[in-house]
């Protein structure tokens, strides 16, 4: 683990797989990762993505949810050799997909239709990857993997095995003092992959810690306009006291002028001089 987010997600190195071959066209060395997860852990759909880069290369992707099998595939050619690569992962030199939610494993294998004989590159690599931490760019990223055996994903967990509107009701509920349940939107089989805490609007912390939620002092930023209001800081809100003259122009919102007095003054004139 490298990260941990306390909204439900944390960060793993996972392995690559490869299929490579030596300048005979013979088999040089290959690697067929897999991962597997414990309940509520589950691979995020949201935050990976399964790619495939290399000239000849077919992958497959296996994984499970609960009692269910999931099998997907993805195929990367180029025309002849690394240099027609193209810059998008479309397909000549890179394709990718998505995978569904929910899943607690994961088994890779990469193989090659004509044993890289007719590339310059004699290497196919297919990996499960968070989505922000891979970015393919045609040739070189075929010949960079070659150095790489691991990469980031990310991988969802949550608290128990129950929506909210059950936990809450049991002594071991686990959001504290200004913190909110929220329900995890991931199933694994028939059951719920349970729920996960986060401080309320206005709040910052650790919704697990006893107070670990601490309020924030909005008007630190001071929102009211400068002179013309003061801000007074609420219990996870603020609000604007105006300075005479000048009134609040909505719910949290800056004190701009009041021209209601004027407008009456000038109803007052009307009327007296009719």
């Amino acid at each position: 683990m490298t990260h941990i987010s306390l909204e439900g997600e944390l960060q793993i190195i996972q392995e690559i797989a490869y299929d490579c071959y030596n300048d005979m066209n013979e088999p040089l060395f290959s690697n067929n990762p897999s991962l597997s997860l414990p309940t509520p852990y589950t691979i995020s759909d949201t935050k990976n993505k399964f790619i495939v880069v290399g000239c000849d290369a077919l992958a497959l992707f296996q994984g499970h949810r609960g009692d269910e099998n999931y099998t997907t595939g993805c195929m990367s050619i180029c025309n002849d050799n690394v240099g027609s690569a193209n810059a998008s992962c479309s397909g000549i030199g890179c394709c990718q997909t998505s995978i569904p939610s929910g899943l607690q494993s994961l088994g890779m294998k990469v193989s090659s239709f004509y044993n890289h004989s007719y590339i310059t590159s004699h290497c196919g690599y297919a990996l499960i990857v968070q989505e922000d931490q891979f970015t393919y760019s045609g040739n070189k990223s075929i010949t960079d993997l070659l150095g790489i055996e691991q990469l980031p994903m990310v991988v969802n967990w949550g608290i128990g095995d129950e929506p909210c509107d059950a936990a809450e009701k049991k002594l071991d509920y686990s959001c504290k003092k200004n913190s909110e349940c929220v329900n995890r939107t991931i199933t694994i089989g028939s059951g719920s992959s349970g729920y996960f805490c986060q401080c309320l609007p206005g709040y910052e912390g650790n919704p697990y810690l006893p107070d670990g939620c601490q309020d924030i002092d909005e008007c630190e930023a001071n929102p009211c306009n400068g002179l013309n209001g003061v801000c007074l800081n609420t219990p996870g809100n603020y609000s604007c006291l105006c300075s005479k003259g000048y009134k609040n122009n909505g719910p949290n919102g800056k004190c701009i002028k009041d021209n209601s007095s004027n407008r009456l003054l000038l109803i007052v004139l009307s009327l007296g001089i009719s």
